[in-house]
């Protein structure tokens, strides 16, 4: 790791992510050195970059985060750690949204693709049709795009926390 000038860590440069799998494959080969684990640990990390530094979280948005990882942590407790957690009709009020497990085998399939050998499981992806409405609509603004900047920034979201809401949802 590269350091500062006086020689401290540079903190700012630590990938939060890696470190927490760095120290997970620690404690995991001490449990397999005593016979307490026997699993596999193959850490898959991702850099969020620009969307890590977007806007202040909606009521919306702590709400479904709040409900993915509790329902994520009730599905490892029950021993399904094989599944992602769905949260179906995030239209309606949260008391009315459909909690559950997805298996991950769900989501991908056994597909023959350029790169990937026959028997390996890749997440099924959609071609896209450059004759299709969608694509003729957003085609029909790039030029606009172009020259006009249509980006309005309303500044962040104000998230105010009222206990009685809260309750009133739960």
């Amino acid at each position: 790791m590269n350091r500062e000038v006086e020689g401290s860590i540079k903190l700012a440069a630590i990938e939060t992510e890696k470190l927490i799998s760095f120290f997970v494959d620690i404690e995991l080969k001490e449990r397999k050195a005593r016979g307490a684990y026997s699993g596999a640990f193959a850490p898959v990390s991702h850099f969020f970059g620009y969307q890590g530094r977007s806007g202040h979280p909606s009521m919306f948005d702590c709400s479904l985060g709040s409900t993915t990882g509790f329902a994520a942590g009730v599905l490892i407790e029950q021993g399904l750690t094989g599944a992602a957690v769905s949260v179906r009709q995030c239209t309606q009020q949260p008391r009315q949204w459909r909690v559950g497990g997805v298996p991950i085998l769900a989501l991908v399939r056994s597909h023959p693709k350029q790169g990937f050998k026959r028997t390996d499981l890749v997440v099924r992806s959609e071609d896209l049709s450059l004759t299709s409405i969608q694509f003729q609509t957003l085609k029909s603004k790039m030029r606009q795009w172009k020259w006009v900047d249509s980006y309005v920034n309303p500044g962040p979201i104000q998230f105010a926390h009222n206990d009685e809401e809260d309750r009133q949802i739960a």
